[in-house]
């Protein structure tokens, strides 16, 4: 099923291997991958080593480095990238393959609310166990693109897991404690045209809305008077954001007009014409939680995110399961995202 508005949505209708750069990596559960080699590897190196006159591996021919670094899955780059200086340097410009790849599901990160342990899921379900400093009391309100929107204690800004790049957005933002906000952004942060758009509801019959364009120092806020249910999901589309929530109702902010408002989700048949987005449907999601091995009502926070398609980008959504908004208890939070790898100039500002 397709639903529209003006607009159009639809409802229900390789990794391989990863070293050590800063962030460490090791098995973590009985289905995990091991980052160590395997006994039958190891013997038949030694076995090749054996029968080969000794010869260093750092003997490789520079100029190969960046052709093989070139060829190379998002995790085996990460492996290649740990080995050592030179052949960190010589894969500065690869970029893994699968991220131009659409209708792949999201990979899954698993993080603690004062902890920078992670437990990283790939598309096939395998697990890494992941060190990330970055996450340590922060909170993810957006992904998309392999960018998260982190907030930590007042601040936020972007991060990329796997090349660690982070952005930071200027000054504080208006509120000091995350509730049930969501956000979007609307292109990568390097991008000059990204927005970012955060909204949350001030009580039972009024939304606020936060909007920061790219080298604007303050945060805009725009009101409405509505009462939508639980924002579950979020998108951009040519110049507006759309904030879905579980009861067919979208909230819709345009950047060039600043126009907010509140309007009905109805269903169509085709995508012509209409928003090419659509919801996830209850087995895909149960699909992709399957992969983690939680068991069921098991407290976490989830961001969501947009997963790139060829047909309309399916939007996976923000949930909280089990206890996870209990005051006072130990929580654990998670984030769909895409694997991508950004590296960006140490310059690089918002």
């Amino acid at each position: 099923m397709i639903l529209g508005w003006e607009t159009l949505v639809q409802r229900n209708s390789s990794e391989r291997r990863l070293l050590k750069t800063k962030c460490s990596f090791s098995k973590v559960y009985p289905n995990s991958c091991s980052l160590d080699s395997s006994t039958e590897v190891q013997t038949q190196r030694y076995s090749t080593h054996d029968q080969m006159a000794a010869r260093d591996w750092t003997d490789l021919p520079s100029e190969l480095l960046p052709l093989i670094a070139d060829r190379l899955g998002l995790i085996e780059l990460l492996c290649f990238r740990g080995v050592c200086k030179d052949w960190n340097s010589a894969s500065s410009t690869a970029s893994a393959e699968i991220e131009a790849l659409p209708n792949h599901e999201p990979w899954f990160l698993l993080y603690g609310e004062y902890n920078s342990q992670c437990t990283l899921v790939t598309e096939s379900g395998r697990k890494y166990s992941i060190t990330i400093p970055e996450l340590d009391g922060a909170t993810c309100l957006a992904s998309s693109q392999g960018w998260l929107l982190l907030f930590r204690e007042g601040s936020m800004f972007f991060f990329c897991p796997f090349s660690r790049a982070k952005i930071d957005l200027p000054g504080q933002f208006p509120h000091m404690v995350i509730s049930g906000h969501v956000a979007i952004f609307s292109s990568p942060p390097t991008s000059q045209e990204c927005a970012v758009c955060i909204i949350s509801k001030r009580n039972e019959t009024e939304l606020e809305l936060y909007v920061i364009h790219r080298g604007a120092i303050t945060w805009t806020k725009h009101e409405l008077e509505a009462s939508p249910n639980k924002i579950e999901c979020a998108a951009y589309h040519y110049g507006f954001f759309y904030f879905f929530d579980n009861k067919d109702w979208v909230v819709c902010f345009s950047i060039e007009n600043r126009s907010l408002r509140l309007a009905k989700v109805h269903y169509v048949e085709s995508a012509e014409k209409y928003l090419p987005l659509r919801f996830s449907s209850n087995y895909e999601i149960n699909k992709m939680k399957k992969r983690l091995g939680l068991g069921q009502g098991f407290p976490l926070s989830t961001c969501g995110t947009t997963v790139s398609c060829h047909s309309a980008d399916m939007m996976v959504p923000y949930e909280n399961t089990g206890n996870a908004k209990e005051p006072g208890r130990y929580r654990l939070k998670g984030v769909w995202f895409q694997p991508r790898f950004h590296q960006i100039n140490q310059k690089q500002s918002w």
